[in-house]
């Protein structure tokens, strides 16, 4: 412990000691001296730190167990390891002793004493956080008082950052209260419209009314069971791309993750993303274009199904299209707010809880109303309510300009001559697309919104051109010449061609974020960078749809791909949570290598993949029954043209993930 006394002042001030000086600093904390001076109240000491420090110095049990829960310095590892040190979490958590005045608890502050690097003091990043635990009574300033009471010149390191006690969480506000009662009322509803499903499954009867059965996980169940087979209007490629890229996300985020644990080998988690093999992890972001293209391609494909309406039908259908997008979306997204911003900090602890989970909770309630109005990907983007939350708020808006994109096509495209002049159109579109974030990164350097929408609307706007030209053009023209020349080779060497182009596009994503390129270049990749990877999707998708995928198609076709699909806007909503709550909850350095990484990925997935059919039987599937039965489609699947039906191609939707 006195080693320990001695380093940490050593560090903390003028390293230019004399003896007397190096003395008097050995003596600042030695546990015997600090007892005997708290006995009498210290200015700038609270009463209530005196008395409680009185009884932890006299009781010697008491003492040792929050020396022994407070971290150490120097630790193993110094130079190597992550510039935390957590000491003991559930020692410390563990301490509850009571006295005349009431009670001592063990209050863990994760940073609660912050030792400066001496090659570069000024840079706080560079900091050692060490943990403490000391009795609930005494504050930062009060241990900050007594050091500066033994010696003046001693710098005040102590500090009240991220503390809880045993207590810590136990109080339950308003809207924890309002938040458990709604999920007491869904999963009673769940219950007696399960039992009331089963019954008329026994007696071979029908519900009254679909209402009736909206919440009942074997209604819901069988929904999400099923497995369609021969409906050419679905893009059953999609339900592979979209699993796929969801599990994508979810391992990129596990690793961003990686990079706030406290790891044994910190040095390497800065290096591991500079790795060539590793550039399937570092471009994830790649996996939300693909979803952003899915959505642009299926709003315009069911959208473009029936062109018998007129301008003026076209045009007082989008209220309520609207009305109908934000209504399938926000539920499941209410209740993630819910769960996030209040009970989720109920039901975990450990070091890095408070800034993990409750700071998100925080956030969340002083954010709340741009996260529902989804403008939080412009308003607060630095600041956001569940960062990957922006993608909501994105293809909100990007299905708020698809009107002005695909009406115009809609009433071009009935025509022969007409389909000319709506390729046109999205080629202008697309340039505008690619051009507009350009101009803008190169005009405002100082312009650091990367989840804005202009920069994504690319993919939006070239998966309508795909759906459109597919409507248009069902012949596939070019399929049809490689098929009745006999000449499989073109067909191959394009999907060759596109599956290394789509390789290239990852690695070069890697190159760009990791290593040191010029503003312009990396502007100008990051703007052609999406419309590549695009092009990319547009020939799988256009390939798997006339029958000519190979085994790719029959990989990304598997029944299994369907049920997991309609997971994953669930899915999405859900991970981040799942991966803050394990992050919150380790007490323990750990080792960062690639086995750690799968297994953490695994975790993360079939956890997020759990929490995700409760929630899609909970929330998103009743939704969808409730608002069919609302606008009168529960009987009557009419207006198929209609954008509030331009995801109905595919049950899980595109709408968030």
């Amino acid at each position: 412990m006195n080693l320990f006394i001695l380093l940490l002042v050593f560090l903390g001030v003028k390293c230019d000691l004399n003896t007397d000086q190096f003395e008097k600093y050995s003596t600042v904390l030695r546990s015997e001296y600090v007892c005997r001076n708290t006995k009498v109240v210290i200015d700038g000491v609270s009463e209530k730190c005196a008395e409680q420090l009185g009884i932890v110095c006299s009781n010697g049990s008491l003492l040792m167990t929050m020396l022994d829960a407070s971290g150490k310095f120097p630790y193993a590892g110094l130079g190597y390891a992550s510039r935390y040190e957590y000491g003991n979490f559930e020692q410390c958590m563990s301490i509850k002793y009571p006295y005349e005045g009431g009670k001592i608890l063990g209050e863990y502050c994760t940073g609660g004493l912050i030792i400066p690097d001496l090659k570069n003091m000024s840079d706080s990043s560079l900091y050692f956080a060490i943990a403490t635990c000391k009795p609930n009574g005494c504050s930062a300033d009060d241990y900050n008082s007594i050091t500066k009471s033994i010696y003046a010149d001693f710098p005040p390191l102590f500090q009240d950052l991220y503390c809880q006690t045993a207590e810590h969480g136990t109080e339950y506000t308003a809207m924890d209260i309002v938040t458990i009662t709604i999920f007491a009322v869904v999963i009673l509803l769940m219950i007696a419209s399960t039992l009331y499903d089963i019954y008329l499954y026994l007696v071979e009867l029908r519900p009254a009314h679909p209402l009736y059965v909206c919440f009942s996980v074997l209604t819901n169940g069988r929904k999400l069971l099923h497995i369609s087979k021969g409906n050419k209007e679905e893009i059953n490629c999609f339900y592979g791309l979209r699993v796929i890229s969801m599990a994508w996300i979810i391992a990129g985020h596990g690793l961003a993750g990686m990079q706030y644990a406290n790891v044994s080998n910190a040095n390497d988690v800065l290096t591991y993303t500079t790795k060539r093999y590793t550039g399937y992890l570092t471009a994830a972001n790649l996996a939300v274009d693909t979803f952003f293209f899915m959505s642009g391609f299926l709003v315009a494909y069911q959208y473009l199904k029936n062109l018998s309406k007129s301008l003026r039908n076209h045009l007082s259908s989008i209220p309520n299209a609207m009305a109908y997008r934000y209504f399938r979306l926000t539920p499941a997204v209410l209740m993630l707010y819910l769960a996030s911003s209040s009970i989720l900090t109920h039901l975990g602890s450990g070091p890095l809880w408070v800034p993990t989970v409750e700071d998100i909770g925080t956030v969340c309630r002083r954010r709340w109303w741009p996260f529902f109005l989804y403008i939080q990907n412009y308003y607060n983007y630095n600041d956001l309510c569940l960062i990957p939350t922006w993608f909501l708020s994105t293809n909100m808006q990007m299905y708020l300009i698809a009107p002005f994109i695909i009406v115009p096509v809609a009433l071009f495209i009935k025509s022969q001559s007409g389909f000319k002049w709506a390729m046109l159109e999205l080629t202008l579109v697309n340039v505008f697309c690619i051009g507009f974030p350009l101009v803008i990164n190169l005009s405002f350097r100082n312009y650091d919104n990367e989840y804005g929408t202009h920069t994504s609307l690319i993919d939006f706007s070239i998966g309508v051109m795909l759906a459109a030209f597919i409507r248009a053009k069902p012949d596939a023209q070019f399929l049809h010449f490689i098929k009745r020349h006999n000449i499989p080779v073109i067909n191959l060497l394009t999907w060759v061609l596109t599956v290394l182009g789509m390789v290239a596009v990852v690695f070069c994503y890697q190159e760009m974020k990791y290593n040191d390129h010029n503003y312009v270049s990396r502007s100008v990749f990051y703007c052609l960078m999406r419309p590549a990877w695009c092009i990319g999707l547009c020939w799988i998708v256009y390939s798997c749809y006339h029958g000519h995928g190979g085994f790719i198609n029959w990989i990304l076709c598997r029944p299994i791909f369907q049920i997991l699909g309609r997971l994953t806007y669930c899915m999405y909503l859900l991970h981040h949570p799942v991966q803050l709550y394990a992050l919150g909850t380790v007490s323990t350095r750990t080792y960062f290598n690639d086995y750690n990484i799968c297994i953490l990925f695994c975790g993360h997935y079939v956890v997020t993949l759990i929490a995700s059919v409760f929630w899609t039987l909970a929330f998103e599937s009743p939704t969808i029954v409730i608002e069919k039965t609302i606008s009168g489609r529960a009987s009557s699947q009419k207006n198929d043209q209609s954008f509030k039906n331009g995801n109905s191609g595919n049950h899980s939707e595109v709408k968030g993930a």
